[in-house]
């Protein structure tokens, strides 16, 4: 078979449509995570509020997704998510014209978007997994979803820089109406999409209605229990999430208390983690031609715990804001990297391991499973942070992470569908 290279993937015309989609997307995302931020503070003036939004917009992929991905299955997947965008993208609007207009909003217009525009995800979300076998091979996985997310971590790069310029020039209502038409031109590339998808008609045979539905759901869960690789991706995308909380939840007392530095230093930090994702999805495919997946999840897993440690050095830096930055670059970089690696690593050993007709309920309870953990672990991380310093904390989370990458090679977690045939292959006599 010839190798596959990223000028391949250029040339599959549909799958090139849907990374379009995902482009405009990205770039609404990194435009609205600033927007809508500042919109939630300016209205309520409340962290309590701040957090109890970030909650809600976590609430629905934990709860809804998994029964969402049993009725997408047996639903028209480009049309779900075409629907979606352009729903998420009314709500916007709505909410841009009612803050336009009166000049606020009320904390309880902004949880009801909030929890709106997330349910409508947790159907779009599992719809978009199982859509991309639809115009990708599976000989493509690697490459294609490597491409996909390193255009589209360029893409939130120039969202994040052109968000500041939007809200300064038009206001907050301004860049809400670019978040919602990126919306609209996702739906309209998406829409382009040439694809056969066939609707399997169970009812008959499994009878109709909830019936089916709640038979539907449960083949899903069995499914991913009995399958190793993919019980596997659930709990590794569980711990791994669980895992880089404490930095994102301690950003800020991180520069301050740590580094001595200001809001720049978190600017600069962002910018350089999203470089480093980008070159992983870039070099992931080269490292799995070469090496075996759980090799390199464990190599870069206990590097992402070994930055928690470095980043407990900067310390010694303050009063040098050269070696201040110098540590936080190099260290948000291979953090970056490392994520991005294990990251697609598990994305398309996921890919190829579900067969088509389980990908919709096997990626909505994937979602659910890593987004259970950061409500779970935030509200840990805060209580801990009341009696014990950040540098500690960074320490003991340095400490679990390599602790856990450490006892996936050990103890010879299986990442690959691979391993999985070669161990069931009975000995000859």
């Amino acid at each position: 078979m010839d190798k596959v290279k990223y000028r391949d993937i250029l040339k599959l015309k549909e799958y090139r449509k849907l990374i379009a989609s995902s482009i405009v997307n990205r770039f609404g995302d990194s435009v609205d995570a600033i927007a809508f931020t500042w919109l939630v503070y300016m209205v309520t003036g409340s962290a309590s509020w701040s957090a109890v939004i970030y909650a809600l917009n976590q609430l629905p992929t934990v709860l809804l997704q998994p029964f969402a991905g049993a009725l997408v299955e047996r639903m028209n997947k480009k049309k779900i998510m075409v629907a979606a965008d352009l729903i998420r993208g009314f709500i916007i609007v709505a909410v841009a014209c009612l803050y336009k207009t009166n000049g606020s909003v009320s904390p309880w217009v902004l949880a009801a978007m909030t929890l709106m525009i997330s349910s409508v995800e947790a159907f779009g979300m599992p719809a978009g997994s199982a859509f991309v076998p639809l115009v990708l091979e599976k000989k493509y996985y690697s490459h294609g979803l490597s491409l996909n997310s390193t255009v589209s971590n360029i893409m939130q790069l120039v969202g994040m820089a052109s968000a500041g310029i939007i809200i300064g020039v038009g206001g907050i209502e301004a860049a809400m109406f670019v978040d919602a038409a990126t919306f609209f031109i996702s739906a309209l590339f998406k829409i382009s999409i040439k694809v056969k998808e066939t609707i399997k008609d169970v009812s008959k045979k499994n009878g109709s209605g909830m019936q089916t539905y709640f038979k539907t759901l449960k083949e899903g869960f069995k499914y991913v229990a009995a399958k190793k690789v993919v019980l596997n991706c659930c709990i590794l995308a569980m711990l791994a999430n669980a895992t880089l909380v404490p930095l994102n939840a301690l950003q800020s007392p991180m520069a301050v208390e740590i580094f001595g530095q200001g809001s720049e230093f978190l600017s600069v930090m962002g910018i350089a983690l999203i470089i480093g994702t980008a070159l992983g999805s870039i070099i992931t495919p080269k490292l799995m031609g070469k090496f075996k997946e759980r090799p390199l999840i464990v190599f870069f897993g206990i590097a992402l715990g070994v930055i928690y440690g470095l980043y407990t050095m900067g310390i010694y830096t303050r009063g040098n804001v050269i070696a201040a930055y110098s540590l936080n670059i190099v260290c948000a970089l291979i953090m970056g990297i490392s994520i991005s690696v294990i990251s697609q690593i598990f994305t398309i050993q996921f890919m190829n391991s579900v067969e088509n007709e389980y990908l919709a309920r096997a990626a909505s309870i994937l979602n659910a499973t890593s987004s259970a953990a950061t409500p779970l672990t935030s509200g840990l991380v805060s209580l801990m942070a009341k009696f014990i310093p950040v540098t500690t904390l960074f320490i003991i989370s340095s400490s679990i992470c390599i602790i856990i990458f450490a006892f996936m090679g050990i103890g010879k977690v299986k990442f690959s569908e691979c391993e999985e045939k070669i161990e069931k292959v009975p000995e000859t006599v």
